[in-house]
């Protein structure tokens, strides 16, 4: 169920990046990204969504799990340096993440 959340939580963010642009591109900014960086984000989180419930080897979804940890860690960066007080609510998604990758490696041993 960790992994359901998880990719709920990233491909649902990624739709919102497509649907509500102008909002999103105004977040990135705040945030200090670039917003072209905004559409390559969503790609990934996709892609990745896509390569963990896929039938497809093993070395694939490592590399998407590792992503979203990417994509995860470099938001809760950001969200700390821009908004301090809200960095603690970043450990729910770390937390998800840790969950849903112990059990993909416990499943997959």
């Amino acid at each position: 169920i960790p992994h359901v959340l998880l990719i709920i939580v990233m491909i649902g963010s990624a739709i919102m990046y497509f649907v509500k642009a102008e909002d999103v591109a105004k977040v990135f900014v705040q945030l200090g990204y670039p917003v072209y960086t905004m559409y390559f984000n969503a790609t990934a989180k996709i892609l990745g969504g896509i390569a963990i419930v896929a039938p497809v080897p093993r070395f694939l979804k490592e590399f998407a799990y590792a992503g979203y940890l990417f994509i995860i860690l470099l938001a809760t960066q950001a969200i700390y340096m821009t908004q301090p007080g809200n960095a603690p609510m970043m450990l729910i998604f770390v937390a998800l993440w840790a969950l849903a990758y112990w059990g993909f490696t416990k499943k997959n041993a």
